[in-house]
């Protein structure tokens, strides 16, 4: 965001909050410290909606007492900013900024514009995708709520929604699977639906059911996801990440298990497939032959 680091400090005490608390980064408008603009709150990834949900109040608490105008919270892949000083002290929707403006300035609509090297989509480890996956699916599932198995088809049409998204946005626009400055769950929810809706009318025979899911829920998971490059994250990463992610749900319980990834390696390099050939996997699982077959075409 260009600030200046002379203005950025780390740990900073905050007044008239009990316990002593400390916000992990201010960021001044002035040389002198005197100003803050703009206060940061880092958490560990992976944690809960719930403990999200409570490192933005504490944000909210340490931005109020210092009399910041944004805030902002981090937690991995999982990034929130809010307008502080813009609204009245317990709003918590309408002041949502898609990022924290650069140079003092404004909040961009949006965040994430595809081709602009600054404003792309970033790829991530292993890890981070996995970790990514694991908080979408905690987010849909809702402690419960809803069976395992059924928040992981409402999970799949969100990732399909995703990587569609990404093939589909033109270069110089920005990406639809994405939270915009202000704007509401129904919003996002609307905009996501929109690209589930047009790939049922192109494929009714594949995608028979819609979202069923509510908009805040939608909301929470392009939260967690809309920073991913899912595209540009080579084969492996994702076969690795995907079947990890399977494990609690079918690795011996449904009777599915996943071939090694260095077997499926040799066996793709024994049968060296070519171009026009034509592959058969009848229990593909997570399509690790499939994939790989044809990343070596």
């Amino acid at each position: 965001k260009r600030y200046l680091k002379e203005r950025i400090d780390f740990e900073v005490i905050v007044p008239r909050r009990k316990p002593e608390d400390k916000a992990d980064i201010v960021i001044y408008e002035d040389d002198e410290l005197k100003k803050p603009y703009l206060v940061v709150e880092c958490k560990k990834d992976g944690i809960t909606d719930a403990e999200f949900k409570q490192a933005i109040e504490q944000a909210f608490g340490n931005a109020n007492s210092l009399r910041a105008k944004f805030a902002s919270v981090i937690a991995g892949t999982t990034k929130t900013a809010f307008d502080v000083a813009g609204f009245k002290p317990s709003e918590r929707e309408k002041n949502v900024i898609s990022d924290t403006p650069e140079k003092y300035g404004k909040a961009p609509k949006y965040r994430f514009i595809k081709g602009e090297a600054d404003k792309e989509l970033e790829i991530v480890s292993r890890e981070e995708l996995i970790r990514a996956l694991e908080k979408s699916h905690d987010t849909v599932w809702q402690g419960g709520r809803l069976a395992p198995t059924t928040a992981f088809d409402e999970v799949s049409k969100l990732l399909f929604c995703k990587l569609k998204d990404e093939k589909d946005t033109p270069k110089g626009k920005a990406y639809k699977f994405q939270i915009g400055t202000h704007e509401t769950p129904e919003e996002v929810y609307k905009r996501i639906d929109s690209i589930y809706q047009k790939a049922k009318k192109e494929d009714a025979e594949v995608f028979k059911e819609d979202i069923r899911l509510e908009p805040k829920i939608i909301y929470n998971v392009v939260e967690h996801l809309q920073s991913l490059a899912l595209n540009k994250i080579d084969l492996d990463t994702k076969g690795v990440a995907f079947e990890r992610f399977m494990e609690d749900f079918f690795r011996g319980k449904m009777g599915q298990f996943f071939t090694p990834r260095p077997i499926i390696q040799f066996c793709v390099k024994m049968m060296n497939p070519k171009r026009d050939d034509l592959i058969l996997d009848p229990a593909c699982g997570s399509g690790g032959f499939l994939l790989n077959a044809m990343d070596n075409v």
